[in-house]
Order: C-alpha cells, then structure tokens, then sequence
C-alpha cells in the first residue's frame, strides 16, 4: 500500500516537475528538459528527479548547473502544490538512456554495414 502511495506521489512529482521548469522557472535551458522518472525515497525526505535532453546542440553540464540552482525554487513551487507535508530535498540527476541507446542503434547500424559489405 505504502509503496503504491508512492508511486502515485512521484508520478505526481513528475508532472508537477515539468509543468515548473517549463512554465514557472524562466530559464530557457529548461524548455527542451523531459523529465524520465522521479524516486522518492520510502521515508519522503529525497526525491531523485531523471532527466534528459533529445538534442545534441544542448550543453547538458549547463543545464545541470542550472538546475541545481533551481532546486529550492521547484521544491517551494511543489510545496504550494503538494497536499503532503514534507516536501522531500530535490536531486536532479541526467538519464543516460537515451545517450545509450544512441551508441548501441551507432554499432548495430556498423555491424549491419560491415555484414551488407562482406556479402
């Protein structure tokens, strides 16, 4: 039960996230930022916020900075939000999915070059 609640909260989280850094945060490093996934630890003091960004031309050490700085901001933006009490201490952390999946589609697509060649 506890962990559905859970769940529930960091889905929440994930929306109200975005809708922050997108609309409230004025920073135009955030506008191209999709937030992957948030874990909430069991006791509600941390919530480790996923994030990546589809586009290459985009620093991703500057938006990092960036939003560390934007930490205190979002967590007071969720509070007004959030029926919970506790707000738990943000950490944003990038999602080094999409960057993996990019290296393995670059070798499957050499391997499928170097086999069309040797046939």
């Amino acid at each position: 039960m506890a962990l559905l609640k859970l769940e529930q909260q960091a889905s929440a989280f994930k929306k109200e996230i975005n809708i922050i850094l997108k609309t409230q945060a004025n920073n135009i490093l955030f506008k191209d930022i999709t937030i992957t996934d948030v874990k909430i630890t069991k006791d509600n003091s941390y919530a480790t916020i996923y994030w990546t960004i589809y586009f290459d031309n985009i620093d991703i050490k500057a938006v990092s900075v960036a939003l560390e700085k934007a930490k205190g901001f979002c967590r007071s933006a969720l509070a007004k939000t959030s029926s919970k009490y506790k707000v738990p201490i943000l950490r944003f952390k990038y999602d080094e999915t999409s960057t993996k999946v990019k290296k393995i589609d670059e070798i499957l697509s050499n391997i499928k070059k170097n086999s069309n060649n040797n046939e």
